[in-house]
């Protein structure tokens, strides 16, 4: 583990009551890796940009998930790919996929257009998993079991969102410390 001159230390309690600590960093082959060394790049999208925009986006920046902010800039929300799926689909038919097997590529064509201009507001995922930049890797997988969100936004004391973790640099991570070459280059 690191030399303890910097970083905070945070102490954790498990469901079991046991306590730990950890820093805000770990070290992996003598190199101090911090959050911000393997999150990556915060995408997002405003909350009153338009499905249309917002897949042209996803499209665009190739990801199949936005973070969703305010005016401000502060973290509203997250959007992903299945968001935009039900916010296209009719009701009927998400719960039937019967009905689902009769409908056409026309009636989707018509329920898209007729959802491109909802705000990503009505249809975002409101409560996202997240974590202050200061936190460390273990905090970053535990809120990913925690919450059960593979996406985790990494915001700033200000609450804007500075990047994001997702299971891909988790496991990158715990590869490395298994010596499995590759994992975290």
């Amino acid at each position: 583990m690191p030399n303890g001159n910097s970083g905070r230390i945070v102490s954790l309690e498990s469901a079991s009551g046991a306590q730990f600590n950890t820093s805000h960093f770990m070290t992996i082959d003598d190199k101090t890796i911090k959050l911000g060394d393997i999150m990556r790049q915060a995408v997002s999208v405003n909350e009153n940009d338009t499905l249309l925009d917002v897949i042209t986006k996803m499209i665009s920046e190739r990801r199949n998930s936005l973070i969703v902010v305010n005016n401000d800039g502060k973290l509203t929300g997250f959007v992903g790919a299945t968001d935009v799926i039900k916010a296209v689909l009719p009701d009927y038919l998400e719960e039937d996929v019967i009905a689902a097997h009769f409908a056409d590529q026309n009636i989707l064509k018509e329920d898209a257009q007729r959802a491109s201009n909802i705000p990503v507001k009505e249809f975002m995922t409101d409560e996202p998993a997240v974590i202050q930049e200061t936190s460390s890797v273990l905090e970053a997988a535990a809120t990913a079991i925690q919450s059960g969100q593979g996406r985790i936004t990494v915001v700033d004391q200000d609450h804007k969102p500075v990047g994001i973790i997702t299971r891909t640099e988790i496991k990158q991570v715990i590869g490395s410390l298994l010596d499995i070459p590759g994992s975290f280059d």
